[in-house]
């Protein structure tokens, strides 16, 4: 099941997918981008920056209005993240919309949190560094690219799903559990075989208020409200540095043997370097969002890292439980979990030669040519000439080669045709001009362009062009250079410039010239021979006594048959 798919019809060869996830997940095949399942970490980069929202997220929304339609009985487990949302001002006015809406008890993730934040310290051990387990997008990602580090990473569940089991033993199995935070990787780690039955349902936070918006009630002026459940200690969890600050992990030794990493690319960096520096560290938070959680993409909220910060930072000392500090009741939970090994064969390697041809097709010869400019989506032309051997991505994607192609083709069209092309913007001022106008037209580009189009040939036809915004066409004679034009000449809005071709017909118009001068002469001839004709018959008729009528009408058709047959030279 795929948790991101592409709309088709929306996506548009922009490559800005490509070129904002951290682990190339993206296969580029007809221009569309489309994200390849197995090697998706799921952390949603590519649906927040994708700017024709061609990034379709797997939904819960039907799944969850089938529970309330139902009035089944459903636990929320909410994210303590959700004080970053700009339509709520205040946590308990949240809790009470939330129980409008159907949902029949409303808990803080956080009391996961904590149990989770306990048994990591447990684990933690002097022989080898812990890797927080919290974060889906951060196991996916050691699961398919790691997976040498499997071993170092905490075999603890989620606080999500250890939120989802205390929930079933608090109010019995049969009641349905709906997660709702930032996170879209929570939707796949939910789907998981092992943790099925834990979680029934899993909404972003943008989910959430389209249902809101759909069953088109008034929660923004709802009663205050409180949370179903104990304790807040964990609510500063989405945070970095959360897990530690929840376990109470603050002794000097700790604090020099623990790190906090945020941001998917500074963790990919920490991972790749992880074998130089695992013996010094025992605990190693890493969370895939710069910022945490606070900063995930189920969130649409034009707050600040900062002024989420504080949102959380007030709602922690003054929420709206009243036993703030009173700790999560032991559960007898299983918290133990086990990683799969998920990686396929991302270790293609091409053969140096291989590579060579791939760039040679998009002109690039020698190291130099090779811009590295990341416009494809990749960091360098060598890396975008192996995602073409993998079949991940397309020639035609890299920009500065096909932009040069367009020129080199459309130059080449300008310089043999035979026509003179002028262009000129709005001002009638020339920006260029082709090697046949500048043959035709007796001038050289560098000396002409810049200056009005009236030093070289007459304007009208462009200003006429450009008053009316339509094709402008005729014969045109300039004297000056000798030559006769048949121009057509029209308005690029987009451009704001106009175009003129000119086609030099002065040899069809001298050959036109000769003809009508040959046909006058033959026509005065012809004249000439057929008055003699008229003259003669009509002798030869007065001797026969016949009349002339009829050798006349006999003349005249001749006549207009010189004339090419409609009395016209």
């Amino acid at each position: 099941m795929r948790i991101i798919s592409t709309i088709k019809a929306s996506c548009r060869d922009c490559y800005k997918c490509v070129r904002h996830c951290p682990v190339k997940a993206i296969k580029v095949t007809g221009g569309h981008a489309e994200v390849i399942e197995d090697r998706c970490i799921a952390d949603g980069r590519c649906v927040t920056i994708c700017p024709q929202n061609a990034k379709k997220v797997l939904e819960d929304k039907g799944k969850v209005k089938g529970f309330i339609c139902k009035k089944e009985k459903i636990a929320i487990s909410l994210a303590p993240s959700f004080v970053a949302l700009e339509e709520f001002t205040d946590a308990s006015q949240f809790i009470s919309a939330l129980h409008t809406m159907g949902f029949t008890y409303v808990a803080e993730t956080a009391e996961g949190a904590e149990i989770v934040a306990k048994e990591h310290l447990r684990l933690i051990s002097k022989d080898a560094p812990l890797i927080t387990s919290c974060c889906p997008a951060i196991v996916n990602l050691i699961e398919i690219y790691y997976p040498h580090l499997l071993p170092y990473l905490a075999p603890v569940v989620s606080p999500m799903v250890a939120h989802g089991r205390i929930l079933k033993q608090r109010y019995g199995s049969e009641i349905k559990v709906v997660f709702v935070g930032p996170c879209i990787a929570k939707k796949g780690e939910y789907l998981r075989e092992e943790y099925r039955g834990d979680i029934d349902a899993v909404l972003t936070f943008e989910e959430l208020l389209e249902i809101m918006e759909e069953q088109g009630d008034d929660y923004f002026t709802q009663k205050t409200g409180v949370f179903d459940g104990e304790g807040i200690w964990a609510r500063a969890f989405p945070t970095p540095g959360g897990l530690a600050k929840t376990a109470e992990l603050s002794t000097d030794l700790l604090a020099k043997e623990s790190i906090t990493i945020d941001g998917l690319e500074e963790c990919i960096e920490f991972l790749d370097k992880f074998k130089d520096v695992k013996d010094s560290l025992r605990l190693v938070e890493l969370l895939a969002c710069r910022g945490g959680c606070l900063m995930g993409p189920g969130i649409k909220s034009e707050l600040s890292l900062y002024a989420r910060r504080e949102r959380l930072l007030r709602y922690s000392q003054n929420g709206p439980v009243e036993k703030a500090h009173k700790r999560v009741p032991q559960y007898n939970l299983d918290l133990t979990t086990k990683y799969t090994k998920r990686a396929r064969d991302l270790l293609f390697s091409p053969s140096e030669e291989e590579i060579q041809k791939i760039l040679a097709k998009t002109g690039k010869f020698k190291p130099e040519d090779e811009l590295n400019c990341g416009a494809c989506g990749y960091n360098s032309c060598r890396e975008k000439a192996k995602a073409v051997m993998e079949g991940m991505a397309e020639i035609d994607m890299c920009i500065p080669y096909m932009r040069a192609k367009a020129e080199s083709r459309a130059n080449l069209i300008c310089g043999m045709t035979p026509n003179a092309i002028f262009v000129v913007d709005s001002e009638l001022r020339i920006l260029e001009v082709n090697p046949a106008a500048e043959r035709k037209f007796l001038c050289q580009q560098e000396q002409v362009v810049g200056k009005p189009l009236e030093v070289v040939i007459n304007p009208g036809n462009f200003e006429e062009a450009l008053r009316t915004k339509s094709l402008v066409t005729g014969e045109v004679s300039y004297p000056t250079y000798g030559i006769v034009t048949w121009q057509a000449v029209f308005y690029v809005e987009q451009e704001d410039v106009l175009i003129g071709i000119f086609a030099d017909i002065t040899m069809e118009n001298e050959q036109r010239e000769k003809l009508a001068l040959m046909k006058g002469e033959t026509l005065t001839k012809a004249q000439e021979v057929i008055d003699k004709q008229m003259r003669v018959a009509q002798e030869i008729a007065g001797l026969l006594g016949e009349t002339t009528a009829e050798t006349k009408v006999l003349l005249t058709k001749l006549i207009k048959l010189i004339k090419n047959g409609d009395g016209q030279v």
